[in-house]
């Protein structure tokens, strides 16, 4: 087995190890040596990948920020209401994630990664709707801040709403 699958498998057992847990404790109760337990891992492996148990949340976002942007950086043209919409499906698919996190409350975490990756987006996606607005540093913090609040609130009514219902209501009220 190559390192790049070893350290993936034994990342994803260390994730999967701390959300299981967090459906049965509080989460600042749950300590590193629990989650190796749970893991089946020694504790320098944890921290061969992770300086603290938040770094884990962070990890798995960023992999699935990957995921995501992966599927639509290379689009020619990205349509608002396509972006969004995928935006909302994407979401949806994790969701199982963001109620366990919104559980523990640990939501500001999801906050600021959402900053940093629309931040990104806003700086490297070719669109029309983007370019006039890259030199507006408020931009992304208000997109990412309404994003958050939607998300929040979309999975505390356990998702009753399709992404194209979310997408349709979110273009309702910011009008694009």
């Amino acid at each position: 087995m190559s390192y790049k699958k070893s350290k993936n498998k034994t990342k994803g057992y260390i994730s999967l190890a701390l959300y299981r847990l967090m459906l049965s404790k509080d989460y600042e109760e749950i300590t590193v040596k629990e989650i190796c337990e749970r893991a089946g891992v020694s504790r320098m492996s944890f921290y061969r990948y992770y300086n603290m148990k938040d770094d884990i949340f962070i990890d798995y976002c960023d992999e699935r920020f990957e995921e995501f942007y992966n599927s639509v950086k290379d689009l020619k043209t990205v349509d608002a209401r396509e972006f969004v919409l995928s935006m909302f499906k994407f979401i949806k698919k994790y969701s199982r994630q963001l109620k366990i996190l919104k559980m523990a409350h640990r939501e500001f975490m999801l906050l600021d990664q959402l900053n940093s990756y629309t931040k990104y987006v806003v700086s490297n996606l070719k669109t029309d709707y983007l370019q006039g607005r890259k030199n507006n540093p408020l931009f992304p913090y208000f997109i990412s801040g309404g994003l958050f609040n939607v998300i929040l609130y979309w999975i505390s009514t356990d998702i009753k709403m399709t992404a194209e219902e979310a997408t349709n209501m979110l273009f309702d009220i910011v009008n694009l």
